[in-house]
Order: C-alpha cells, then sequence, then structure tokens
C-alpha cells in the first residue's frame, strides 16, 4: 500500500513496506489515521513518534524472518489504540 504525500506544491509516494523516514510516518499518521503523535520526549524514554516508528521497523524485520505479510493499517490500528 502506498501513501501519496502532498507538501508545498509537490507529491510522493511512500510505501511503508519499503522504507519511510521518521516524518513520513508521522505525517501518514496524522492525514490519514488521525493520529497525531508527538516528536518531543519526556523525561521518562523516547518520543511516542519515535517509539512507534521504531517499533514498525522491528515489526517488519520479525515478519521477514518469520516470512509474514506487512500489514500497516492493522500496525496504525494497534497505535491509534495506544496513544
Amino acid at each position: 500500500m502506498k501513501f501519496e504525500i502532498k507538501d508545498d506544491g509537490y507529491s510522493y509516494q511512500v510505501d511503508p513496506s519499503d522504507g519511510m523516514t521518521s516524518l513520513d510516518f508521522q505525517t501518514i499518521a496524522y492525514r490519514f489515521f488521525g493520529i497525531l503523535l508527538k516528536s518531543d520526549r519526556d523525561d521518562y524514554g523516547p518520543s511516542p513518534l519515535m517509539y512507534f516508528f521504531n517499533l514498525w521497523h522491528e515489526t517488519m524485520k520479525q515478519n521477514r524472518k518469520c516470512g509474514q505479510s506487512y500489514d500497516f493499517d492493522a500496525y496504525m490500528t494497534f497505535v491509534k489504540g495506544a496513544v
């Protein structure tokens, strides 16, 4: 699944299973799923943005090891329930 991101007069496509930046992850979470992930951290750990961004990459690694497909929609449903 690819997401089209439009910014400042240009657009590009992002495929979450093919790698993306944390800004792309934050933009997709907000624009397509209505999830606002803050990029600032508190005294106890990483920011919510970086936590879920890194968790997605760990999920992809595990899926590759097990031969499973990626399900970004299901992951974002999980994120929405967690924030």
